[in-house]
């Protein structure tokens, strides 16, 4: 059994503290009004950064990705009546940002090997009403986005993508969030990059940018004859103090991830039953803002998955199965659509079609066996992979006491 904690998360070093206190004494707590990008102050300064970083023209900071999601999505003309095709193995934000455009998630089943969006399965839903595609990178690795472009492009379809968990990751060289119109990154205190809560939006397109500056600023515009709807998304200076030092940090924090991943990868390909999450091909680099694997039971004396964490907790390794919850299944979807402003804005007609091909049996799948390990433990050395892998050896060898548990 490890004894031995992992890396803490997230990160309280002495260069972050000196950043947050002196913009604190600064007296200067929000944010330079004047557009994205434009002015100074250290939310200002962060997107400058953050967009260089990503390899993006442009950014604008937001209070949270979700926030970042629902303004990137009125953006790009998404509203109520609309339909935009996303995920179902994603977190709840992703799917809520589209709900308060007033427009339908439409989920697009899995790919069993790298638990991304299908790209086969995207033409099929496309219809009138499908305004965008959504394509989210879970655990920050990334989608297959050369075809998903390609369907999009295809289909008239603007692309938003859900990259909150993908910071540095690349498919040939270019990063996630920089295929589609828009990108969104998360910040909140789980990322890899983490400020207890916060997002961007990055574009190369400045008109794009300049509605999303519009929108999360009340409906002012930095422009002239701008303004329109809005609401109130900005970042605060002491969040952009906490990321600042960060952005020097997380490369090197990313190489070691995705070091320990493939190192863990090949320990875990030996153990029968355990499935490591795939990459599609050309992908450069991960985020592994979290590693997956699948657990198939039958190689574990058909002991249910529930037992076999329960072990894997009792050996000292974290985890989590946080988003195989089938978010396509969940309550929250329904009582929406039951709201009296989804009965205003769509037939009983088109919502009992929609409930009739909300159907994702992959997915289904996935979330009966799917286990995610934390970013932060990603951030020690190859020992602690092979901790990992040994306790998940020694429950498989050990696999008939599981139903003692």
């Amino acid at each position: 059994m490890r004894s031995k904690p992992f890396t803490p998360w997230p990160p309280a070093d002495a260069e972050i503290e000196r950043s947050l206190v002196a913009t604190f004494r600064s007296r200067r707590w929000g944010r330079m009004l004047r557009g994205p990008m434009e002015g100074q102050g250290r939310v200002v300064e962060f997107e400058r950064r953050f967009a260089e970083l990503i390899g993006a023209k442009y950014c604008l900071a937001t209070g949270s990705c979700t926030q970042a999601l629902h303004t990137a999505l009125h953006a790009v003309g998404v509203s109520a009546g609309d339909e935009v095709l996303v995920a179902p193995c994603t977190f709840i934000a992703s799917v809520q940002a589209i709900l308060m455009c007033g427009a339908l998630p439409v989920f697009v089943d899995v790919d069993l090997d790298t638990f991304q969006m299908d790209p086969q399965k995207i033409e099929p839903l496309v219809n009138e009403n499908t305004r965008a595609v959504e394509p989210v990178h879970i655990a920050g690795l990334p989608c297959d986005m050369k075809r998903i472009m390609a369907v999009a492009d295809r289909k008239g379809l603007k692309v938003v993508e859900d990259a909150a968990q993908a910071h540095l990751a690349e498919v040939d060289g270019q990063r996630c969030g920089t295929f589609g119109a828009l990108g969104c990154f998360s910040f909140q205190t789980s990322k890899v990059i983490a400020c207890g809560e916060g997002g961007a939006v990055v574009s190369d397109d400045l008109d794009l940018l300049q509605k999303c500056y519009t929108f999360h600023n009340m409906g002012l515009a930095a422009v002239p004859g701008g303004g329109g709807i809005g609401t109130k998304y900005r970042m605060n200076e002491l969040e952009a103090a906490v990321l600042l030092p960060q952005l020097s940090t997380a490369p090197g924090q990313i190489e070691t991830r995705n070091r320990n991943a493939r190192h863990l990868a090949r320990r875990l390909a030996e153990i029968p039953g355990i499935v490591p999450q795939k990459l599609y091909p050309g992908v450069t680099r991960g985020a592994y803002y979290l590693y997956g694997f699948r657990y198939l039971k039958e190689h574990f004396n058909d002991a249910p998955r529930d037992l076999f964490l329960r072990a894997l907790r009792a050996e000292g390794v974290r985890f989590t199965t946080m988003y195989f919850d089938q978010l396509n299944e969940q309550p929250f979807l329904e009582n929406a659509l039951n709201s009296p402003t989804f009965r205003k804005i769509f037939s009983r007609k088109r919502l009992q079609d929609y409930r009739e091909r909300n159907h994702c049996p992959v997915n289904d799948r996935l979330s009966a066996q799917g286990v995610w390990l934390p970013q932060y433990v990603f951030l020690g050395d190859r020992r602690d992979m092979d901790d990992i892998a040994e306790a998940i050896a020694k429950i498989q060898r050990n696999c008939d006491q599981l139903a003692k548990l």
